[in-house]
């Protein structure tokens, strides 16, 4: 079978499966290779890690089934039960969807049935306890590490919580490394610990477009908005903070 046949095939797994507990060990046993070479056979095809994949085809189910009306709880039962990291996070999964139900309610104008009209967002300042990871899947590794973080120290579950791509060295990228840091708002007297940083955000203004299920086609409507984002601002003459 070629490596396309067997990458589509877990594929098909996946969306046959999208409720249940899906692991890498079970998709590589699936695909027939070791689960390291599968780890990066599935990246090269697919252009993310196998969880990370995983995890945005869940958020585009919930999307469409809030879109349908279903209740934030039902969705959030059906889709984020994985094992045991659940018990350590299972209210991000309805925060997400609040945060999505409250986009599709915001009444932007959408267009090409896809991406919202720019307009300006102000974002206040604020601290944040902000830890970084470098792997293989570090939105994984780094957001089950502040979560239980943040559950240990008392930080609200409804607290604003950001993630973002950060640079990895030449050898990291080689090696088919990628980088990640994750922020959760805190009060600005926190104690940290080792591994946790607290950061001062100042405020700003950001430029915002919303997308319509962006994962529905991820490698076109993602990048897409970016250079919409981009052109927009270049367009009123604005500069890149």
């Amino acid at each position: 079978m070629a490596y396309i046949e067997c990458i589509q095939a877990v594929i098909d797994f996946i969306e046959e499966n999208i409720s249940q507990p899906i692991s890498i060990d079970k998709c590589a046993n699936i695909a027939g290779f070791s689960k390291y070479h599968f780890h990066r056979l599935f990246g090269v095809y697919v252009g993310m890690p196998l969880m990370e994949y995983v995890r945005k085809r869940r958020l585009a189910y919930a999307m469409r089934d809030i879109c349908r009306g279903k209740r934030i709880l039902d969705i959030a039962m059906e889709y984020g039960k994985p094992p045991s990291r659940f018990r350590d996070t299972a209210y991000r999964l309805p925060e997400k969807l609040m945060l999505i139900r409250s986009y599709f309610r915001r009444g932007d104008v959408v267009v090409d049935g896809v991406y919202s009209e720019v307009r300006f967002e102000e974002l206040e300042a604020m601290y944040v306890a902000s830890s970084a990871r470098v792997g293989h899947t570090p939105e994984d590794d780094v957001i089950e590490f502040m979560t239980r973080w943040a559950d240990e120290n008392g930080i609200s579950a409804t607290a604003r919580r950001f993630g973002f791509d950060v640079p990895v060295s030449e050898k990291e990228h080689g090696e088919g490394l990628r980088g990640y840091e994750y922020w959760v708002e805190v009060p600005q007297d926190t104690p940290v610990s080792d591994g946790v940083v607290l950061k001062k955000v100042e405020g700003c203004k950001y430029a915002v477009l919303r997308i319509t299920d962006p994962f529905a086609d991820p490698f076109e409507r993602i990048p897409g908005g970016w250079r919409r984002l981009v052109e927009w601002v270049e367009a009123k003459g604005y500069g890149f903070a």
